[in-house]
């Protein structure tokens, strides 16, 4: 392939019904659903996602990668099967199952499956009293949250936070956790689906199996101490950059666009842009796609740039894998920023903090 058959790259998001979903995606995110459709996520960026545009129209984004990964995953094509990360958007109407995920080594244990998941929401929209579940409360070990469990008084032992618009949650693997009704929440996650169901209200009734001697092996059972990360805003002319939080699987981003951009560098790394308010053309070297509020795109590291031009403004989500020191450390510190706000991004759990032996 030749560099000019690269493109931004228009992605058809997957929608996926599930029994605690809704309509809110298309209220909040103008997306289409079937009448009598509950929807409770839209898989937006994947490897199983088809091309919308262009040249590769009808193709997954998986199959490019796997035809050219240098291209489309630039750097990160080192050692890589498959896509790493996957972007959705979550409409909770009722509550989600209390669950936990493995980290890689555990799931490679446990599942013979390459990639545990680590993931992170940024709350799109939350009604009144909204809440979601983050860790417990105190320190527990396995046998107390057995006994709870017998009794069916999990929720007791478990960390409730109210949550509003604009805030983040950084959810490292092993962390017990759900969210709450009322919630509409975009995330960021590794490329895997291997969830342990804890608990689930008492709709065993519905078929959804429990997993609760694996969840027992994987959980942190340490109380969390954190649950929501502080942005960390670097003002540009044309736009703001909110950095929302950072590890060694992702980066993720907020851009405030307030006027057309000079081009951004994409360092030789895709970058998952998806738009969550108004409209832009989203431009490099001669292709550009008009993109609206709630589609996502891929833009292949080849690109090597991009640029915005919003309609008249518009707010975007960008998810990358990071290198943690000169795309995320560098920039906040050339900005003012102390090492000690800069660690935040990367969590509470030291031991899940990728940033914090790299300060």
């Amino acid at each position: 392939m030749t560099n000019g058959e690269y493109y931004p790259l228009l992605l058809r998001a997957v929608a996926q019904e599930k029994i605690w979903g809704g309509r809110n995606l298309e209220r909040w995110l103008d997306k289409s659903f079937a009448p009598g459709q509950w929807i409770g996520e839209t898989w937006e960026a994947w490897d199983g996602c088809v091309i919308e545009n262009g040249a590769h129209r009808g193709t997954t984004l998986g199959h490019l990668s796997a035809r050219d990964a240098a291209a489309i995953l630039g750097a990160n094509a080192r050692g890589k099967q498959h896509f790493p990360l996957l972007f959705k958007f979550i409409d909770a109407q009722d509550d989600l199952s209390v669950q936990v995920h493995p980290d890689d080594a555990a799931a490679r244990a446990l599942e013979d499956y390459p990639l545990g998941k680590t993931e992170a929401w940024y709350i799109l929209r939350a009604e009144p009293g909204a809440a979601l579940i983050h860790g417990f409360k105190e320190n527990v070990d396995a046998a107390r949250v057995t006994a709870y469990l017998d009794r069916n008084r999990l929720p007791d032992l478990l960390a409730t936070v109210p949550v509003q618009s604009g805030d983040v949650v950084f959810v490292p693997a092993g962390t017990v956790h759900a969210i709450g009704k009322g919630i509409v929440l975009a995330e960021i996650q590794e490329n895997s689906d291997v969830t342990y169901r804890l608990y689930d209200w008492g709709r065993g009734d519905k078929g959804r199996a429990l997993h609760i001697e694996q969840a027992l092996k994987v959980a942190n059972f340490a109380r969390a101490t954190e649950h929501k990360i502080p942005r960390l805003t670097i003002h540009h002319a044309e736009f703001d950059q909110h950095y929302l939080v950072a590890c060694r699987y992702f980066a993720l981003e907020l851009l405030d666009v307030r006027a057309p951009t000079p081009d951004l560098a994409l360092g030789d790394k895709f970058n998952i842009v998806s738009i969550i308010g108004g409209a832009a053309e989203i431009a490099s070297g001669r292709s550009s796609v008009a993109a609206r509020q709630g589609q996502t795109l891929l833009l292949p590291a080849r690109l090597g740039t991009f640029g915005i031009a919003p309609a008249p403004s518009c707010k975007i989500l960008r998810a990358y894998t990071p290198d943690l020191r000169s795309d995320v450390i560098e920039p906040l510190l050339r900005a003012g920023y102390r090492a000690t706000d800069i660690a935040r991004l990367g969590g509470a759990p030291p031991q899940h903090n990728d940033l914090l032996p790299l300060l």
